[in-house]
Order: structure tokens, then sequence, then C-alpha cells
């Protein structure tokens, strides 16, 4: 079946241009989170379902219920802003890290033991995961605080450019609270309801996809009055086979959309924009060697659009493609992504796979689906050279994302392969439109545009930062040390040092993610 005829199935069911609502779009989101945090295919669908079902049985107004729906979707949106560091702790497992420590009690060193030794690397040495599991059990208790902190600040940073509640938002911080007050400095009542409500319906339904019903309703029950509200755990009980009845209908995604409570919350051409600049953040946070990939590769085929006098509104389509092309490779563990030599066979095939992960998640659902047919032709060439489907690119608008993804990928690097300069990349891509595999006038599109990458003003720089000091931010964020920065930049380590203390006095943070975040929120993005 073709790309587009996929993307026309999604249209068809979801419409194009009717009164569509956010849910479809953050069902797409749903999907890609799902594969990054190790969970089942479809867990955060059915999470909304079995947290808005729980609530509607509690009596909740349709308001409360509505927001029970919402934070089961917008709970994962953060949860790949510490994918490196846990990579890093789990034996390059991001995804394993995940759902084990979604499962495992942070407070019982067995258990949290048991659930690694589950989930986590099990291709590696038995040697290697056992060390790495004390060191985690060690840890974590201790680092819970700013651990979690990382994550619920992306998903509020995420979620408050939604039109979701201030309930929702305010429940945000407390994601990872327990009952007990173990391990997180707040619990008991002094939890927001939905977080309470949230903790209970989560935990079972994933419990649930990884095993069964009745297994779901034994954990719940073990954690009742320590991670979990006791009273509420006790309902839950009370109705869960029924809860999971409505939750296990298919078909999965249309049964998600249909449980969306109340009226539906409508997609409006403010969130069109927003939720493709989720999806682009949500990707590039994955990884350090992806950070900011999706917003310059968006911005340089938006400007190539322009030198190739392309419509506005095939400009703005272009560059919303280009925001949501890599959603695919939330499914690819990031021991692919950060491994520094070539890959096998078998591992670049795994790579390969991140493409027809796009075109998967973005076909379900407006508005992701208009942009599927460019964005998920990133890899493939004019000449039927390329993957997932090996098929002759012959659309202006994707040649221009392939060609700027090719351009960004060569002039940033990965583990495996150095970035190479300005002028390199350019005599590559001028190669390759001469042996036919990108149109030539895409390539000469996006070279035209890539000579005005960094033109940003002062005045755009918040915090005072300066130019230089802003550069040396952005290198910050994907943990490049001083020598690394001074290196990329031309300045000796002595200058680097003194732009890092500068950034440190101005903007009051010192920890990579934070870091991170701070640079997205206020869309540093330098060169």
């Amino acid at each position: 079946m073709s790309i587009a005829r996929i993307g026309d199935i999604g249209a068809a069911l979801f419409g194009v241009g009717t009164k569509t609502g956010i849910a479809e779009g953050l069902g797409v989101l749903a999907l890609a989170a799902d594969a990054a945090t190790g969970r089942p295919q479809g867990a955060g669908l059915t999470a909304a379902v079995v947290a808005a079902e729980f609530s509607r049985r509690l009596g909740d107004e349709v308001a409360t219920q509505k927001d029970a729906y919402h934070i089961a979707l917008v709970r994962f949106i953060g949860c790949t802003v510490t994918g490196h560091e846990t990579g890093m702790m789990g034996v390059g497992d991001d995804q394993g890290f995940a759902v084990a420590t979604m499962l495992g009690d942070w407070a019982d060193r067995e258990d949290l033991k048991l659930h690694l030794d589950r989930f986590v690397a099990l291709e590696a040495p038995e040697e290697e995961r056992h060390a790495a599991f004390d060191g985690i059990c060690d840890m974590l208790p201790t680092a819970a605080p700013d651990f979690t902190a990382a994550h619920c600040k992306q998903s509020y940073l995420l979620a408050k450019r939604l039109p979701i509640s201030q309930a929702v938002l305010e429940s945000v911080p407390y994601y990872y609270g327990r009952w007990d007050g173990k391990v997180l400095p707040y619990g008991g009542e002094s939890l927001p309801y939905l977080q309470r409500l949230h903790r209970i319906t989560e935990m079972a339904e994933l419990v649930r996809r990884l095993e069964n019903a009745t297994r779901a309703k034994e954990v719940i029950a073990a954690k009742l009055g320590r991670e979990v509200d006791p009273n509420l755990g006790e309902k839950f009980l009370e109705h869960a086979d029924d809860i999971f009845k409505v939750a296990s209908r298919s078909p999965e995604f249309e049964n998600f959309i249909a449980a969306e409570p109340g009226e539906r919350t409508l997609l409006t051409p403010k969130c069109r924009v927003t939720l493709a600049e989720i999806a682009a953040d949500v990707t590039d946070n994955k990884a350090l060697c992806f950070f900011s990939h999706s917003r310059r590769v968006a911005a340089l085929s938006a400007r190539a659009g322009q030198n190739a006098k392309m419509s506005k509104g095939d400009i703005e389509n272009l560059r919303l493609s280009a925001l949501v092309h890599d959603l695919g490779k939330c499914a690819i563990n990031n021991r692919i992504w950060y491994k520094e030599t070539d890959l096998e066979g078998s591992e670049r095939l795994e790579m390969e796979r991140h493409a027809f992960q796009t075109q998967f998640y973005l076909s379900h659902g407006n508005p992701f689906s208009q942009w599927v047919k460019v964005a998920a032709s990133v890899q493939e060439r004019a000449d039927g050279s390329g993957y997932h489907r090996g098929i002759p690119l012959t659309d202006l608008a994707a040649n221009i994302l392939a060609v700027a993804n090719e351009y960004d990928e060569l002039t940033h690097g990965m583990p495996n392969r150095a970035p190479i300069s300005a002028t390199e990349a350019a005599a590559k891509l001028n190669a390759a439109g001469r042996e036919k595999r990108f149109l030539s006038s895409a390539v000469s599109a996006v070279l035209q545009a890539a000579g005005h990458m960094v033109s940003e003003s002062l005045g755009s720089i918040p915090f005072g930062l300066t130019r230089r000091e802003a550069q040396v931010l952005s290198r910050l964020a994907k943990s490049e040390t001083t020598a690394e920065i001074a290196e990329a930049l031309g300045i000796s380590p002595k200058t680097a040092d003194h732009h890092i203390q500068n950034i440190y006095n101005k903007t009051n943070i010192r920890a990579r993610p934070a870091l991170a975040l701070f640079a997205l929120e206020h869309g540093i993005v330098m060169d």
C-alpha cells in the first residue's frame, strides 16, 4: 500500500477540514511515547480510556473525566528529555529503563532490581547488567527529585502550549508522587486528585497490557497505601473488570477517539502548529546527537522552499512536515543511535525502521496525516536508492526535506561519524544532485538557504546572553566539554570557560537537562 494511500485512510477516518479534535494529534504522540518508553504499542491510548472510564464510574463531572483522559496523554510527552541519561545508566537501553522504573517500586530495592532485570539490556553480559542495576538502585532513591523534575518540567512546558485545563497542568509536577510520601517530598491527600487517579489507572493498564487483567488487579492491591491512594485503589478494583472491557474494544485508535469525554476539544490552526513542534521536541530530546535537529531542518527547508518559489501554503506544510519527519526515531533504542562504530547489517535494518515508524505514527490522525507523504519520505532518493520503500522520489517538497535533512546530518555528525564542514557538505550534495540521487533544483534551493542558518538578532536572546554565549549554551545543552566547545567555536578553553560561567550566572542553571530545557523553551538554536 502506498504512503499516500495510508495517509488518505487516516484523513478519511478523522476528516480533513472538519471539526477535528486534538485527541487525534495527542494519540499520535502517545504512540511515539509508547515506543520511547518501552511500553506495548497503544498502551498510552488505552491508559487514557481507562482513566476517563474510571473517573466516569466515580461520578466525576464531565470536565474532570476529560482531565483524566488528557493527563494520561500528556504524561509521557516529557519522557525523552532524560533519554540520554537513562540510556547511559541502563547499559544503553533507554526504553527498558523507562518501563522498568514505571513498574518497579523505588522504595523497595529488591522489587526495583527485579524489574530492571526483567526489562533492561537483555542482550548485555550478566555481570555488566547487574553492576548497572546496583548502581541504579543506589542512585535512584536520592536522585529521584532531580530525575523526576526533568520529566515533569518538560511535560509541563509542552502541555501548557495545548488547550488543556489548569487542573491537568497543576498535576504534572506530582506525576511520580507516592501515597506513603516515600522517595519524593509529598504524598497522601496533598497529591492532586488527578495524579492519584492516574497513578492507579496508568499502572493497572500497563500491567494488563504486559500480562493480563488478573495480574493488573493483584499489582494494584499490593500497592494500596504504599504507592497508590488506598481508597481510590479499592474503588478501582471494584470496577476494574468492566473498565478493562471498555479499554479492550477494537479498533484501538478509534475506540480511544470515541472515549473522549464530553464535547470534542477542537483542533485550531495554532494547535496544529503546536502539535508539530511538540513532535519535534519529543524526538530531538531522545538523544544528544538529535538535539534541535528537527527544528534546524524545518527552518532550512522553509527557506529552501522560498528559494524554490513555492507558495506560502506549501512552504508552511513543508516546514511542518520537517518538524515531524523523525518522530519514528522514538521507536529505536539509543544503543543503536549511540554506537560509535559502523552498524552491523541487522543493526542497520533496525535503524532504518525509523522511517517506517514515522509513516505509521503520522498516518493515524490529523493534523499529522496531512504531512505523512513528505515527512516519511525523508530517506528516499530520486533514483530509488533510499529507504524504507526504495521508490523514486519525484516530489520537489519531499526532495527539499531530504536534502535539508542530509545537510544537517552531515554538518552535525553522529557518534559513529564526525561532522564535516559546510563546504564539504555542499560538495557532497552537489555530487548527489549530479548523480540524480536528489533533484538538482532541491539541492540548489537548500544550499542557497544554508548560507543564512545563523542569522539571529541579539535582541532575541534572553537573559542578556550574548550571541557567543548562546552558541556555547547550545553546545553545553548537548553535554560537550569545555575543550570540545572551544575547539568547535575556534576559541581557547579559558575563553570558553569564561562564557560558561557567564551562562551559569545569568541563567542560574548548572545541570545539562535543565540547560537543554532552557535552550528549548527560549528557542536558542545556534551553530
